[in-house]
C-alpha cells in the first residue's frame, strides 16, 4: 500500500486515533510519519504489534480494515445484483472481503478496481511472472507499446510509419 500522504513511498506505519469520537487513520511511510510527528500532527504513537493486531482479530470485517476497503463496492450494490459462476454475489464479496474463485476477479473487475488501486497503488501486476505466461505477457506489452507508437505517428502525420505499425500489430494479434 502506498503512503496516503505523499503517495510515493510504501506505507510502513499505521496510525489510528480516536479523540472524543473524532477518528483519524493514516497509512504512512517513515518520512511522512516522522514529519507529521515533528509537527505534532500525530498524538502518542503506539507502534506495538499488539495494538495493531488486537483490533483486527476482535472483528476483522468491521471498522477500517475491510469496511473501508470495500466501501466503493458496497455503494454500487443494486437489486439486480451481479453473480459469479461460483455463486458469489457482490453483496457477499463486500461483506466478507474474499472472492469465491478466480472468475470473481473478472466478474467484479469494475467494483474491485478502486479497492485494488487503494491497497496496492496500481491496478496492473508488477513483479515476477510464471514462465508459462511470460511470452503472452511480452506480446501484450509489445502490442500496447506499438499502439502508443502508432497513435504518436498519426499525430505527427507520419502515415507511412503508422501503416507499418498497423501491419505489425495485425501480425502480432493474428499470432495470439
Amino acid at each position: 500500500m502506498l503512503c496516503e500522504r505523499c503517495k510515493k513511498n510504501e506505507a510502513t506505519y499505521y496510525y489510528h486515533e480516536n479523540v472524543n469520537g473524532t477518528e483519524k487513520t493514516f497509512h504512512l511511510c517513515r518520512d511522512c510519519r516522522d514529519e507529521m510527528e515533528k509537527k505534532g500532527e500525530l498524538g502518542d504513537v503506539d507502534l506495538s504489534m499488539n495494538s495493531l493486531f488486537e483490533s483486527f482479530f476482535s472483528d476483522p470485517f468491521k471498522g477500517t480494515l475491510f469496511g473501508s476497503l470495500f466501501a466503493p463496492a458496497r455503494n454500487q450494490i443494486q437489486s439486480g445484483e451481479k453473480k459469479c459462476s461460483c455463486g458469489m454475489t457482490l453483496r457477499e464479496l463486500s461483506a466478507n472481503g474474499m472472492v469465491g474463485c478466480p472468475g470473481c476477479y473478472d466478474t467484479f473487475s469494475r467494483e474491485l478496481a478502486g479497492t485494488v488501486q487503494g491497497i496496492h497503488g496500481r491496478n496492473t501486476h508488477t513483479g515476477r511472472v510464471p514462465a508459462k505466461f511470460r511470452e503472452k505477457l511480452g506480446v501484450k506489452q509489445k502490442i500496447e507499446a506499438l499502439e502508443q507508437e502508432r497513435q504518436e505517428a498519426v499525430r505527427n502525420e507520419n502515415y507511412e510509419r503508422a501503416a507499418e505499425i498497423r501491419d505489425e500489430l495485425k501480425r502480432l494479434r493474428d499470432g495470439q
